[in-house]
């Protein structure tokens, strides 16, 4: 059996894992984010697959916690990184983990998904987010055939530039929270709220309020209806 774990803000990954999981007859899609509370998650299966997006070049923040405390018995590891711009060192943080938890075969691969940190990069183009989804779905299609022949394929270690992006990110993140503002369309739904894989928004006089722990998963600003 087959056992795909994912965290989504936006879609992307969780796009991924639903397509996967249709191809991969039989398995079963877990959300990362519902299961980081638990305190030794055990991963068992024939195959374990990780589908999760890259965040300044690195694995998020609550899926590295979640995969540094998991016992992963599966004699076959595979993990998806989705990317707008580049996958960077999160592949190769993905082979380190795999290595140190012991586990002898695995794949690792990077799936192009559509750009979706705004504050950076802004809006894509119709025609960006077109040619983006029709890359992932080719790419999960790959990455599907890879997995049911257990193809194995690994990372380049060395990634100091990536290390140093992501170090950075990582010690800031929960920082960038505080300069969010609310504009005045803001019509008090709550959806960013009930979306927040890490529960920090907070709704007052139907206002949402940012806390500490943000992944910037970009989950409230992707699917705010009032845009």
């Amino acid at each position: 059996m087959t056992k795909i774990y994912y965290f989504s803000g936006t879609g992307n990954s969780f796009a991924a894992a639903a397509q996967l999981a249709s191809t991969l007859n039989g398995a079963s899609v877990e959300n990362i984010a519902a299961l980081i509370r638990t305190p030794r998650p055990l991963i068992e299966a024939e195959a374990a697959v990780f589908i999760v997006p890259a965040y300044a070049y690195g694995i998020p923040l609550i899926v590295r916690r979640f995969l540094d405390n998991a016992e992963i018995a599966s004699p076959y590891c595979a993990a998806l990184v989705t990317y707008g711009s580049s996958p960077g060192g999160a592949r190769a943080e993905f082979a380190g983990l795999f290595r140190r938890k012991k586990i002898a075969r695995f794949f690792i691969q990077g799936i192009p998904a559509v750009e979706n940190y705004i504050p950076l990069f802004g809006s894509p183009s119709p025609a960006s987010r077109t040619r983006r989804l029709l890359l992932q779905r080719t790419a999960v299609d790959a990455a599907a055939a890879a997995i049911l022949a257990r193809r194995t394929r690994s990372a380049f270690p060395l990634r100091p530039l990536s290390f140093a992006i992501r170090t950075l990110f990582r010690a800031a993140k929960s920082g960038f929270a505080r300069a969010y503002q609310v504009g005045e369309s803001c019509n008090g739904c709550g959806l960013c709220a009930r979306l927040c894989p890490t529960a920090v928004i907070t709704m007052v006089e139907k206002r949402p309020v940012f806390g500490g722990g943000c992944e910037q998963c970009q989950a409230c600003l992707n699917w705010c209806p009032s845009k």
